[in-house]
């Protein structure tokens, strides 16, 4: 079925029966505006006021943080057993579903039996989503807009979804595909130019670089937290990492390099999971000094609770610069250009792509120096970072971020051969984009 395909983001759409527009006129009193919902800390905040047979208006707003958690609850049906003789069909319903930050009315009119929804959000790009199911009863009129959405040869059902995971990326701060650091988007760009953790191959010595024989893998694991919105939504997640990189010759510095990212997440307990692969080819321009690196990406994200279904591609060049003899340490500075698209979903039968499309821009420094003391018996060093992201094209909830990173390195023992770099690195890490704070600790090994 189409609605399940969709996962949270069509059940939601299921909800809003009895929910009004504000695009059109009305007969009967208006729905809450989303602005009128604020004191609700949910992922999907609803109200709805009825018109009563005695004249007046009862309003009732509440939050849900799952979304298929209020499956089909606002149909007459439902609206029966919620507020039993308040309301009939004759009266007037109204009101708004706060989808993530995405505003959805609809209504039914007084003495009528059509109902109609409306998404004036999605007039980003010019378009704005209406439509009218007209049946005998209201329920029947429901139950057509829940068959219009369960068609699989639906185009226009097709459009109403991938207009709707467009517009989140722009209009939530928690879209786990795009818009937000916390996205595949942003995960794919930052993959691209990590500063963090040094291992580029013009920052590797010759005797114990990231490459040395029976030396070659990065494995790690992060947890982070963090809130935006003013509170409205927390969240944490899970991440971790693989990453193998190969020399291209004998000999030679040009590295091949794979990137296993994959992560577990949950904003306000909806849960969501992703996966990404990158593969790239660092080569030094000028050795030990300068090299290039240009990378393609691939992300993957879903979610039924959060209501979200998508993966996207990324195309990279980044830039880094080695300057040494800063005081004891070497600073590195880093820049990149890249490209974001998402992909048609045609391999589950629909293709609910949205369509998003952005350059990104990453720049940044990182200090590294080694350290006079020692840990567990072995050198130590510490590294500090700072990067920028921006990005253009498609309009993004967050379309600037910052990220600082503070790690801790431990070198190998003294008779190891690789010594002359990190085998543990402990990680610190904040990024603040607008409302938007987030913080994680982790730990990285090479072996």
């Amino acid at each position: 079925m189409f609605q399940k395909f969709a996962w949270g983001a069509v059940a939601a759409l299921s909800m809003l029966g009895p929910i009004a527009t504000s695009a059109q006129a009305q007969v009967g009193p208006p729905p809450p505006t989303p602005e009128q919902l604020d004191q609700l800390e949910s992922l999907f905040r609803i109200g709805v006021t009825l018109g009563l047979a005695g004249g007046g208006t009862l309003t009732d707003n509440y939050g849900l943080d799952i979304a298929n958690d209020g499956q089909d609850f606002m149909n007459p049906q439902r609206l029966r057993q919620r507020y039993g003789a308040q309301y009939n069909d004759l009266l007037p319903v109204s009101g708004v579903i706060d989808f993530r930050g995405l505003p959805i009315y609809g209504f039914y009119d007084a003495n009528s039996s059509i109902f109609r929804i409306s998404i004036p959000a999605l007039d980003a790009e010019g378009e704005t989503y209406q439509n009218r199911f007209n049946g005998v009863t209201r329920q029947s009129s429901y139950d057509l807009f829940n068959d219009y959405l369960d068609e699989v040869d639906s185009a226009e059902a097709e459009r109403l979804v991938r207009l709707l995971l467009k517009s989140l990326a722009r209009y939530s701060p928690v879209d786990p595909l795009a818009g937000n650091p916390s996205s595949v988007q942003s995960s794919m760009i930052r993959s691209s130019l990590d500063l963090s953790s040094g291992d580029s191959a013009i920052e590797q010595a010759a005797n114990g670089g990231t490459n040395t024989a029976g030396d070659p893998w990065i494995v790690g694991a992060n947890y982070s937290g963090g809130s935006s919105d003013g509170g409205r939504y927390d969240f944490m997640r899970v991440d971790g990492r693989i990453a193998r990189s190969f020399r291209l010759s004998e000999g030679g510095r040009a590295l091949l390099k794979f990137d296993l990212p994959v992560s577990y997440s949950e904003v306000n307990g909806a849960r969501a999971a992703t996966a990404q692969f990158g593969v790239g080819v660092e080569f030094p321009v000028i050795a030990q000094r300068w090299s290039l690196e240009p990378r393609i990406g691939y992300g993957i994200t879903g979610s039924d609770q959060l209501g979200s279904l998508g993966h996207m591609i990324s195309a990279t060049v980044a830039s880094r610069y080695v300057l040494d003899g800063l005081g004891r340490g070497r600073l590195i500075i880093g820049n990149m250009i890249g490209y974001t698209s998402t992909m048609s979903t045609g391999f589950t039968g629909y293709n609910v792509n949205p369509g998003l499309k952005n350059w990104a821009f990453r720049n940044g420094l990182a200090y590294d120096l080694p350290l006079k003391f020692r840990g567990f018996g072995r050198n130590t060093s510490v590294r500090a970072s700072y990067a920028l992201t921006n990005y253009t094209g498609d309009k993004l909830y967050y379309n600037t971020f910052h990220e600082m990173t503070l790690s801790l390195g431990i070198r190998g023992r003294e008779e190891s051969a690789r010594n002359a770099r990190d085998l543990i690195r402990l990680n610190f890490n904040l990024i603040k984009a607008g409302d938007y704070t987030s913080w994680s600790a982790g730990l990285g090994f090479r072996f």
